[in-house]
């Protein structure tokens, strides 16, 4: 089922700086701060960036940390880094079922090891299969300066005297304040649960709830997120749907419940967006008041969904232990 193609939802996130920020670039300079950004070369220039692989972690742990609040008692997500124990991050748990399959002349299918992954396997991906999200690059605002930089100085702290360590002087360069990026969010095969974790994240970065890059615990990383505009696309037939309905992964599959899904997954939203058809596709444009209720709809879908999920390696409903 995975290898078609039944729903999207994409969106611009914007995000912009409210204090510095530093995504180092892992390169030692001779010359200059002993920090630097991380740097592309784009539009025949070279310019700051967040990369995509930076703002997927932050949005995962984040994802992550939600869902454990929400389930504190049970193991539902599993520590991605841990290679055993009841944790075991899914991709160790499913190679080592696939090793012991394979003495026997057994596989693991894709169905299997979507339904059996945690919450956040599904969403991002594992060594087994990709993740239903892919967040690219962020970057600047076409307005923006080349570099909107400047360089802080910073210093070790003698733990007797509480004075300024001799010698222990270092230099950062920074993402000054005020400075604005781009990035192009999709989310594709999704049960709608998932765009709701998605939208939980945009709403704490609204509110100015998560930090980015180097130093977060220094006063560095704080920055402001929004979204305008979000597009759900339903691909072919979708029979019976309402203007206002988004259908998820599990309602294309209906009472097939080998990946886990469930047969009602599916969201209802009012006031109903503007919807427009380009070829095989019938689009929702979710924009202001519409966006505003989709959130709180889509929202109240993944916390009923992750308070229902089965905890980590037990059986998923309608399949076999």
């Amino acid at each position: 089922m995975l290898k078609r193609l039944v729903n999207e939802a994409r969106f611009t996130l914007t995000i912009t700086t409210t204090g510095p920020l530093l995504i180092k670039s892992g390169y030692a300079t001779l010359t200059g701060p002993d920090m630097t950004p991380v740097l592309t070369y784009r539009n025949g220039r070279a310019e700051v960036f967040i990369p995509g692989s930076s703002l997927k972690g932050v949005v995962r742990s984040h994802i992550e940390k939600i869902i454990r609040t929400i389930r504190p008692n049970e193991i539902v997500v599993a520590d991605p880094f841990k290679k055993e124990g009841p944790d075991q991050s899914v991709s160790y748990w499913l190679q080592e079922r696939k090793n012991k399959l394979k003495e026997s002349g057994g596989e693991i299918d894709n169905a299997t090891a979507y339904a059996d992954s945690d919450p956040a396997a599904r969403l991002f991906g594992s060594t087994f299969y990709s993740g239903r999200v892919s967040i690219g690059d962020a970057y600047l605002d076409a307005k923006a300066s080349i570099r909107p930089t400047e360089q802080r100085d910073g210093v070790g702290i003698d733990r007797l005297t509480g004075g300024a360590y001799r010698g222990a002087k270092f230099e950062l360069e920074v993402v000054t304040a005020g400075t604005t990026f781009h990035t192009d969010v999709l989310l594709r095969n999704f049960e709608c649960w998932q765009l709701g974790a998605l939208l939980l994240v945009v709403e704490d970065l609204e509110d100015e709830l998560l930090r980015l890059g180097s130093g977060t615990s220094r006063g560095l990383g704080a920055v402001k997120g929004s979204v305008a505009e979000v597009r759900t696309h339903h691909l072919g037939q979708t029979p019976g749907r309402a203007a206002g309905a988004i259908w998820g992964l599990g309602k294309y599959l209906g009472n097939d419940r080998s990946y886990g899904t469930w047969p009602d997954d599916m969201i209802s939203v009012a006031p109903a967006p503007e919807t427009t058809a380009k070829g095989v596709r019938a689009i929702q444009i979710w924009q202001k008041d519409n966006l505003a209720a989709l959130k709180q709809v889509a929202v109240a879908e993944f916390v009923t969904r992750i308070e229902k999920f089965p905890a980590y390696k037990k059986p998923r409903p309608g399949r076999a232990a």
